[in-house]
């Protein structure tokens, strides 16, 4: 009988308390809805283990400008769950609001004391008790998290999803978290033991048949091009990562939109698939505008490419582009050109190329007519290699060189360079990356072909022969720990031109084929070609060494509109070219300093630089103080761009 009245003495009580809770948020939100927020807080009774900025973002009532007390209420649940799923299972969260009647605004204040964090003392696997060795192997290199380590929600989760695409990938086609009770935490003291339930981790299955289902076929994609793409054999055991892959394969041919490979039937334990595969349009022409960099120059224009998806069938694409660029009335280009592209050559990994182009090239003293051939075979090696890809390219370029400002009249020059790139790359984002390393090394040999037959064709044509070395080099690392929303990036860029040989028609390389310096992605206190310890800086020289550091910072980090895409840059730039790596001095290495504005698109940021040449080695007054009335006289320059400078 006592304990009776005792819990319903508690029920009352609660009851009241939740009545009492309701009529006030009712209250407040028919008298206080027109009030405006002033300030958001946030008062820590113990410790601070997240900032200002993580908390506002867990909570709805900083995104807002008007007040509304349910949606205070509704933010002190969020924020529990949030200390909840890092590990506060005890956190205390209270909130309190001041008006300012006279300033028709409030300020919001959650109170929190987040008591215990507790860590990790054990991981229990549940359902994996009769895998394969192989599986228990495997699952057991993963140490995402350890223990020790303090409880996180989300990383739990990214935990449980890498144990399950280990076991789908060693046969257990149906293995996964149990929905219903896929992870249980058992609280004591300090510590917490996880329990992670799985499901379906009891049969090993093995691939049977693939059937091919090509959705309206209505160009005759042929089968056998599809196949060639799938990576695992009828018999194999069951693999979720093999099985994603062939789907890759599939999609990277042009003709195809997409390709998913389904689970038609399972018979015991082998499963049947079907690969249901959806067309692109065939023929497909496209305008467009685009901003680039040539030899240090930028060029913006634009053209009109032609897309045959399935050329004469196999998978091969064909393009044509008809396009047009322009620096300046006296620097532009034009080009045609026409590009087939055969993937899955002898391999999955391997693809060839061959582009042919005709075009103008008009700069500064001369003008080049051109006709250009460029075979590239492309092979991906492994995710897992410290060089990924490499490639071998083969040009071949006939130019009639015709000079505006001398004697030199016409020349024809026909060159051939071979060369070898090898890569490795990592970096989080192709546009504009936050994290990861970049590298490559290039080995090329010119004038190959040319000497071998120009002696026998025609004695007016010249040609040069020299080796091409370089190096690019590119990293990135995010830096929003020590500044909001911040990544530092650094490059380190050297190549070398080493000419050899002598003949009647060999002549010393070309500014074509030279390295320059200055630009919006070199050193850019000065404006393109307009650096260099060259007798004449148009024409370049054949050692260049250049580097960048570059800090680039998210300006409205918490804005939501317009201003959210903007960034700022502050870069330091440093290098030279010189005429050979003989000449080289670590004292003629310039330096140039400097911030911009970027603005982020879908196509990449469009960007502005303004740079300052800190030292130059050719000038009388070196450093950029040395004089203060020529600092904004002929000591700096103004870049525009489309993309970061690397």
């Amino acid at each position: 009988m006592i304990n009776f009245i005792q819990k319903m003495s508690r029920f009352v009580i609660n009851f009241l308390k939740s009545l009492i809770t309701v009529l006030i948020i009712t209250y407040v939100n028919i008298y206080s809805q027109n009030f405006e927020i002033d300030q958001v807080k946030f008062v820590h009774k113990d410790k601070i283990t997240f900032d200002e900025t993580v908390l506002s973002d867990a909570v709805e009532i900083t995104k807002r400008t008007t007040f509304n007390a349910k949606v205070v209420g509704n933010d002190i649940a969020k924020l529990e769950r949030f200390y909840f799923d890092n590990g506060f299972f005890d956190v205390e969260v209270d909130t309190s609001v001041t008006y300012n009647y006279e300033e028709n605004n409030v300020i919001v204040k959650f109170s929190i004391k987040e008591n215990r964090h507790y860590r990790i003392n054990q991981l229990v696997y549940n359902g994996l008790e009769n895998i394969s060795d192989v599986a228990k192997k495997e699952i057991k290199k993963i140490e995402l998290i350890k223990k020790g380590n303090f409880y996180n929600r989300v990383l739990i989760i990214q935990h449980t999803n890498i144990i399950a695409d280990a076991l789908q990938n060693n046969g257990y086609m149906h293995a996964r978290e149990k929905q219903d009770s896929g992870i249980v935490i058992q609280k004591y003291d300090s510590e917490v033991i996880v329990n992670i339930n799985f499901t379906g981790a009891d049969t090993i299955y093995k691939f049977g048949k693939t059937g091919i289902n090509i959705q309206q076929n209505k160009y005759g994609v042929g089968e056998d091009i599809l196949r060639r793409c799938i990576v695992y054999k009828e018999g194999d055991i069951y693999s979720k990562k093999n099985k994603l892959a062939s789907e890759r394969n599939i999609s990277k041919i042009a003709i195809i939109k997409s390709a998913r490979i389904e689970t038609r039937e399972v018979n015991g334990n082998t499963a049947n698939f079907e690969a249901v595969i959806n067309l692109n349009d065939m023929h497909e022409v496209t305008p467009y505008v685009e901003g680039t960099n040539i030899d240090n120059y930028f060029f913006f224009g634009g053209g009109a490419k032609y897309l045959n998806k399935y050329f004469l069938g196999g998978g091969r694409l064909l393009s044509l582009e008809l396009h047009a660029l322009i620096n300046s009335p006296n620097i532009n280009r034009l080009e045609l050109a026409a590009t087939v592209t055969q993937p899955n050559v002898f391999s999955l990994k391997n693809s060839v190329s061959d582009k042919m182009v005709v075009g103008i090239y008009n700069l500064e003293g001369l003008k080049h007519y051109f006709i250009a051939n460029q075979t590239t075979f492309n092979r991906y090696i492994a995710e897992y290699t410290f060089y990924n890809s490499f490639s071998v390219d083969l040009n071949e370029e006939l130019i009639w060189i015709k000079y505006t400002i001398d004697s030199n009249g016409t020349l024809t020059l026909f060159n051939s360079l071979l060369s070898t790139t090898i890569v490795h790359d990592n970096t989080n984002n192709a546009i504009t990356p936050s994290a990861g390393y970049s590298h490559s090394l290039t080995f090329g040999h010119a004038g190959l072909i040319p000497s071998l037959l120009i002696s026998a064709i025609n004695n007016k044509v010249k040609y040069s022969r020299y080796f091409r070395l370089g190096t690019n080099n590119r990293f990135y690392f995010n830096v929003s720990t020590f500044l909001s929303d911040a990544v530092f990036a650094t490059a380190f860029r050297v190549g070398d031109i080493i000419e050899y040989g002598w003949g009647p028609n060999q002549i010393t390389v070309q500014p074509i084929y030279r390295f320059f310096s200055g630009g919006s992605n070199s050193l850019r206190g000065w404006n393109a070609k307009e650096n260099g310890i060259l007798a004449d800086r148009k024409f370049g020289g054949k050692f260049s060494l250049e580097g960048s550091l570059e800090i680039r910072k998210r300006l409205f980090p918490k804005d939501k509109g317009f201003l959210k895409n903007i960034r700022g840059a502050f870069f330091i730039d440093y290098g030279n070219v010189w005429e050979s790596h003989k000449e080289f001095m670590f004292n003629q290495i310039a330096l140039a300093i400097g911030f911009g504005i970027r603005y982020d698109l879908f196509v990449g940021p469009i960007r502005v630089d303004l740079g300052f040449r800190l030292y130059d080695p050719t000038d009388s007054d070196k450093w950029l103080f040395s004089n203060f009335s020529r600092i904004f006289k002929n000591k700096f320059a103004i870049h525009f761009a489309i993309g970061e400078a690397f």
